[in-house]
């Protein structure tokens, strides 16, 4: 009679233990896995770009401009905004060789040729309703999904040789972080967007994403 009661507690405890354990596991699946660490992760919003010279007419040239922003994290992305600067330089040779000395964490050396400072030459910017409530502009982007777009500029044949494209696109999460934010154009053309430094949000300033050679 002992022996069979043991036996029947053990059994009655492997079975409280099974219980017990699946309840565990199916807490952290579906409860954990699925929603509390997901809403303890960051968004993380991958750039890429490219520009193709599409041909000449009336001494421009036509550029295509290719941008594509993916979400790639397991939470929304909110868009503060997004800034895009595309800008032109020439390179011009040097009689000799520009060194610069190396420091801990850098190096940079150019043989016999040097890039006049860079000129704006195309560009376009946005603030969205999350950073101010008067924009008509609302950029989201779900885990895994992707924008994409085509722009098409122009610059003078003949006066730059390299294009260089910058982009900015400071995003969160939280569709309520209540972070301000608005556009700063310089004189020469060039937009930025403007917010307050926030543990709630990325700051994400890309350049060069992609280069284009124009000669």
């Amino acid at each position: 009679m002992r022996k069979n009661h043991a036996v029947a507690v053990v059994r009655d405890m492997i079975e409280i233990v099974a219980i017990v354990a699946a309840g565990v596991w199916a807490f952290y699946v579906f409860a954990y896995e699925n929603r509390i660490k997901p809403a303890m992760a960051s968004p993380d919003v991958d750039v890429k770009a490219s520009m193709t010279r599409l041909g000449e007419h009336n001494g421009l040239i036509a550029v295509n401009l290719h941008l594509q922003l993916q979400n790639v994290s397991s939470v929304n992305a909110h868009f503060l905004g997004l800034a895009v600067n595309v800008y032109g330089q020439r390179i011009v040779a040097s009689n000799s060789p520009l060194f610069e000395r190396p420091a801990s964490s850098r190096y940079n050396f150019r043989g016999f040729f040097r890039a006049e400072p860079r000129v704006p030459v195309y560009g376009y910017a946005y603030v969205t309703n999350l950073g101010d409530p008067s924009s008509t502009q609302d950029t989201k982007l779900d885990p895994g999904n992707t924008i994409a777009n085509d722009y098409t500029f122009y610059v003078p044949k003949g006066r730059f040789d390299l294009l260089t494209l910058g982009v900015q696109f400071p995003y969160t999460k939280f569709d309520d972080a209540g972070i301000p934010a608005h556009l700063a154009v310089t004189a020469q053309g060039e937009a930025h967007v403007v917010t307050t430094l926030s543990s709630k949000i990325d700051q994400y300033y890309v350049a060069p994403v992609t280069s284009l050679d124009v000669r």
